[in-house]
């Protein structure tokens, strides 16, 4: 039951008054930055981009460590971030392509950048080798969270 305002205590006072500044109170309608922080969350999850960045960074360093051929070891650093992302869209429930390929970007563009860093410092074919590698790592890793998850799909759905 309301107070009146002559009933009314400070504290009451105190507490109306900073309700609106709560970020966390509960509000019938609300606020603008509060539905773009639920709907960003649904879209893009922050703990699964660390664990795509991991998982892809250790295919791309696997897949370049175990097959050290000449002009085959970039393709092959993507095979082990493929490999990476399908284990994370293998493994995760909710679909993972997005952070997967975000991750599979700054892996690809940082080994593409550092493996040819003479050319990157002094030929200043640093941005167009980062891009590249950037692309094709964000399709590695868009492309094994999407193969991954569909296999899980495949796997537990019901026949």
């Amino acid at each position: 039951m309301p107070q009146r305002s002559d009933q009314r205590t400070r504290d009451a006072v105190a507490d109306d008054l900073n309700a609106p500044l709560d970020d966390d109170a509960e509000s019938p309608q609300p606020s603008t930055r509060q539905r773009l922080k639920r709907r960003a969350g649904g879209v893009f999850s922050p703990r699964t981009f660390v664990y795509a960045v991991l998982l892809v960074g250790a295919g791309l360093f696997a897949g370049n460590a175990f097959i050290p051929l000449p002009f085959v070891d970039s393709l092959a650093g993507l095979v082990g971030a493929f490999a990476g992302a399908f284990a994370l869209g293998l493994a995760v429930e909710r679909g993972t392509v997005l952070e997967s390929a975000a991750a599979g970007a700054l892996a690809a563009g940082l080994a593409t950048v550092l493996s040819h860093l003479a050319l990157t410092a002094f030929g200043g074919a640093g941005v167009p080798l980062a891009a590249v590698g950037a692309g094709a790592g964000a399709i590695a890793g868009g492309l094994g969270a999407h193969f991954g998850g569909d296999l899980r799909e495949g796997l537990t759905q019901d026949i």
